[in-house]
């Protein structure tokens, strides 16, 4: 199930997409953030099939940051082809995959994660100073929290005060105007 969330601020959206349980947690965390709450109205809605189950707006240009866990029990595929056609409108979208399983699934999945979003993240197992793995999972998943939470923080702000440079069409082809 994907959960979908519009922040809006300045007249600009700022898109949340998570999949799985851990990303729902960060997902809601993100929600609860100062940073979110103040001068922003934020709206929940479900992804059904690969759009928003409430319409968003046709033709304006949006960002996109997504957090996958559990990736290979996701369908990914719905979620490009929505991610595919807003990027064609000039929206960004950014994806950060917590993969809690290396398997077929989830590889086939990265590799069409990659083709259709402008930046996938994948978050490995961390490790400090001399390269010792941290060995507690529930230290891992703070750290992916904040982590998350942080990129969050830094998409949004970049959103509300100047992302969507103009668009323009020179001789049928899209070209970006500074």
């Amino acid at each position: 199930m994907l959960h979908f969330s519009k922040i809006s601020s300045k007249g600009k959206d700022f898109n949340l997409i998570a999949s799985g349980a851990l990303a729902f947690k960060i997902h809601n965390k993100i929600l609860k953030d100062d940073t979110f709450t103040k001068g922003t109205k934020i709206s929940r809605n479900m992804l059904l099939g690969s759009v928003p189950a409430k319409a968003m707006t046709a033709d304006k240009r949006n960002v996109f940051y997504v957090i996958l866990s559990d990736v290979d029990r996701t369908n990914v595929e719905d979620l490009c082809k929505m991610i595919a056609q807003e990027r064609k409108k000039g929206s960004y979208a950014v994806c950060q995959v917590i993969p809690l399983y290396y398997n077929e699934p989830s590889f086939k999945a990265l590799k069409t994660l990659r083709q259709n979003f402008d930046e996938v993240i994948e978050l490995n197992k961390f490790s400090f100073g001399n390269g010792k793995v941290l060995m507690s999972a529930e230290q891992q998943h703070c750290l992916i929290t904040d982590y998350s939470l942080s990129m969050a923080r830094i998409m949004y702000h970049v959103c509300v005060k100047d992302f969507a440079p103009i668009m323009q069409e020179s001789k049928g082809e899209l070209v970006y105007v500074a």
